[in-house]
């Protein structure tokens, strides 16, 4: 039901729009147009890659001010846990050989 009641108003925006001459039209000089449009996408990736870089360096000094001091002693904690596992596995190993052969 609410998505019919949502196509519904968007059918109702659009002729209302086209009703009242809110639409752009057609520039008569369409021989600019195509240039003018290739110049705004290339201002806008600009901008989005200008963007996109300010937020990865505003993460990465977070992560590295914040986050890191946090998380380095449990990822410390984790690796000497599982070299500590690994030691012991692999001093047993012999004996389990030995009472396997037998």
């Amino acid at each position: 039901m609410s998505r019919l009641i949502f196509f519904a108003l968007v059918v109702t925006l659009q002729a209302c729009l086209a009703s009242s001459n809110l639409l752009p039209t057609p520039a008569p000089d369409n021989a600019g147009l195509l240039e003018r449009a290739k110049q705004v996408y290339r201002d806008t990736k600009t901008k989005v890659l200008n963007v996109g870089s300010t937020v990865a360096d505003f993460a990465g000094m977070y992560y590295e001010e914040h986050l890191k001091p946090v998380t380095d002693p449990y990822m410390e904690w984790a690796k000497d846990r599982a070299n500590s596992l690994w030691e012991r596995v692999k001093s047993r190993m012999p004996t389990l050989r030995s009472t396997e052969d037998q």
